[in-house]
């Protein structure tokens, strides 16, 4: 369900890749994105995410903790040793109340799970701004 515009044309909307491995939750955050106003593409895990991290350029990536293949926490230490993808914002979603063990993540923001619209939004949109540029 990735919407991703065409190589070579020129999009001033901001684009959100959501890492999630439960497909509901990964759908409905594409569709609060979508509505308001970001482009956003989608993996199911760590790995799937580096594909397209190789391929598109994003503003935001979106990151659970636990997922299958790659996890949360080497995703988020692989972009971070990546050069070119080293400063994008990371925001990790967490079903956990104890965060103690993953304090030390470089990442830019947490959302708990379970999350109202709204809470979601203003997360993204502290950490990139508005959909458009």
């Amino acid at each position: 369900m990735s919407q991703v515009t065409p190589a070579g044309s020129q999009s001033s909307v901001k684009r959100v890749l959501v890492v999630e491995d439960d497909d509901d939750l990964r759908g409905m955050m594409q569709e609060i994105l979508i509505e308001a106003g970001y482009e956003c593409i989608d993996a199911q895990d760590g790995l799937e995410a580096l594909d397209w991290l190789s391929q598109v350029p994003v503003d935001l990536v979106v990151a659970d903790i636990l997922m299958p293949r790659m996890a949360g926490p080497e995703l988020i230490a692989k972009i971070r040793r990546t050069r070119a993808w080293a400063g994008k914002p990371i925001l990790l979603l967490s079903g956990y109340a104890n965060l103690v063990p993953y304090r030390s993540l470089p990442v830019d923001g947490v959302q708990l799970k379970p999350f109202s619209i709204s809470d979601f939004l203003a997360q993204v949109q502290g950490m990139i701004g508005s959909p458009t540029r």
